[in-house]
């Protein structure tokens, strides 16, 4: 029988779309599209900590990778069976009465409050104190869910912030829309608000919404934070769907673009990480490490095992986010490929502002020199910091380059390097800073087990986990268990590609297509001894050094 699937993954810097023999999990074809807008950093202001994605962007993306991987397979797409689609969250825009995001309207095309505000936007950060605040003092605490924290990061604080400091948006917003809805309501043709299927677990860890007390809070919790956040909560459907459910078929004008058949299945969208979690085979026991622009460990635990307990200080808590029927969790940092992005901007910044403008070297010999430095300047500090002996004196860091996601969210905390010298040199740097990421999940690690969740291993997926060996050695030493890297270079769209084989009817459950798409383990980081035991006393010194920061706020 032929049947086929395809997993699609919007990330922070490029979408990606995956094409899977849904019976043997060969992946037929691969294809990657950078976003435009993004890509030169329109609509952003880094000092700001405001990151806003226009949505031309997203729907651009969605016909080039879509097209990247059925062109060149035409005989395959009559069996193309379903499509299921994984987005960063946070990211939400506000839209008019028929979904369609502000930004696609003349009078706010180049708006960035009319975008889709990025996951690692935090310039609600005023606005998520004021809502855990009410949470606090609220007789059901609904931050329960996400470690008695809420973050800057999440749905509600960026539409309150949005519709309190914009009075245009205040006017005209009528709903709003996370990322993986718009994609999916997108492929649709879903029109009516109240017709949009949410994913459950942008609703269940970034929204408020939960069973336990009959969906979201109440019009009155709203009421007091924004009058103008109920009109907008009064437009969102009330139920949500988990990755394993279909949100409807392919419109008719997506299925001719695309020559696909009218009855393709479009699944619930869900958040990146999650799907990368399921991508990965996560499991009771083994965790995923997600390494990207941030650094995201999810897990899954039986309710029977769980018990109802609430973890504190732990990002996001909830039943079926991950897999159905297990409670998920998502814990990481904001920050870990961003950390390492960071020093390149700033050691290649001569190459940038004067190599690359020089007029003593002809344009494409200039041109092809700062290409060479900018790709490569990376993998030479890696490879000449893990020549560095380990000492307990060397420079150290705290990764809080934009904020702290877990334990205890603080987006207002800042990165520092300490223990300079005369003597330190780039690739010393370099070494703090993935020190540093590295310590960052090791308290992460630590903060769990202390409170009863331990792991037999970790499974590393994502850019950093196949390129960066020096990155994942550290990472082993740090949380002290072995790294296993699975082969897949697109767990994310595998894991939506999993979902897709399951609201295709092709397996019952996302275990048992995880039983057969995954993709096997090609490399295990084993924990050195001797480094894990320097690190343990490392360890004191970021955490006192995290201390000392959090004091100067």
């Amino acid at each position: 029988m032929k049947d086929f699937v395809i997993g699609l993954d919007y990330g922070t810097d490029s979408a990606r779309a995956v094409l899977v023999n849904a019976h043997t999990g060969e992946q037929i074809a691969e294809a990657v599209h950078n976003y435009a807008r993004w890509s030169r950093g329109e609509y952003c202001n880094a000092l700001e900590s405001r990151f806003r994605q226009h949505p031309l962007d997203y729907i651009e993306a969605l016909k080039s990778v879509l097209h990247g991987v059925l062109d060149g397979n035409k005989d395959i797409a009559p069996y193309v069976r379903a499509i299921a689609v994984d987005t960063t969250a946070s990211t939400p825009c506000l839209t008019d009465e028929h979904l369609q995001p502000l930004s696609l309207k003349e009078e706010y095309k180049d708006n960035p409050d009319a975008m889709f505000v990025l996951w690692k936007d935090h310039t609600g950060v005023a606005e998520a104190a004021a809502i855990e605040e009410a949470c606090h003092s609220s007789e059901t605490d609904y931050t329960q869910v996400s470690g008695y924290h809420y973050s800057a990061e999440c749905f509600w604080a960026k539409v309150m912030h949005l519709l309190g400091t914009n009075a245009d948006m205040r006017r005209d917003a009528r709903s709003v829309i996370e990322c993986s809805d718009f994609i999916t309501a997108t492929l649709t043709g879903t029109t009516d608000p109240k017709l949009a299927r949410m994913g459950h677990c942008n609703a269940a860890q970034k929204m408020f919404w939960s069973e336990d007390w009959g969906g979201f809070p109440p019009e009155s919790f709203f009421e007091a934070l924004d009058p103008a956040l109920v009109p907008i909560l009064r437009t969102l459907n009330a139920n949500k769907y988990t990755c394993d459910k279909p949100y409807g078929t392919i419109s008719k004008v997506w299925a001719e673009e695309l020559g696909l058949n009218s009855d393709v299945i479009i699944g619930c969208g869900n958040v990146d990480s999650h799907q990368g979690a399921i991508g990965a085979g996560v499991a009771y026991k083994t965790a995923m490490i997600n390494l990207g622009t941030s650094g995201c460990c999810m897990f899954v635990i039986p309710n029977e095992i769980l018990k109802g307990r609430i973890i504190d200080g732990v990002f996001g808590q909830a039943d079926s986010c991950i897999i159905p029927g297990l409670v998920g969790f998502e814990v990481g940092l904001s920050a870990f490929g961003d950390a390492y992005a960071w020093l390149r901007r700033t050691l290649a910044y001569p190459t940038v502002e004067i190599l690359a403008k020089s007029s003593k070297i002809d344009p494409a010999t200039r041109q092809t020199l700062v290409d060479e430095v900018l790709d490569n300047i990376l993998i030479k500090l890696g490879e000449d910091a893990a020549k560095i002996t380990p000492r307990l004196d060397a420079p150290f860091a705290t990764d809080w380059f934009n904020g702290r996601r877990s334990p205890d969210p603080n987006q207002m905390l800042w990165g520092s390097l300490m223990g300079l010298r005369l003597s330190t040199t780039a690739p010393e740097l370099y070494y703090a800073i993935v020190e540093a990421t590295a310590l960052a999940m090791k308290t992460i690690v630590d903060h769990l087990a202390e409170r009863g969740i331990v792991f037999d291993a970790f499974i590393g997926v994502g850019g950093i986990a196949q390129k960066a060996p020096f990155v994942m050695q550290m990472l082993a030493d740090a949380i002290g268990k072995d790294i296993r890297v699975s082969q897949t270079k697109q767990s994310c769209a595998l894991g939506s590609a999993i979902c897709a084989s399951v609201v295709a009817g092709i397996y019952p459950t996302i275990e048992a297509a995880q039983a057969a798409l995954c993709q096997p383990i090609i490399r295990t980081y084993t924990p050195n001894a001797e480094r894990r035991a320097l690190l343990q006393k490392r360890h004191e010194l970021y955490r006192a050094a995290g201390k000392f920061t959090e004091s100067l706020l």
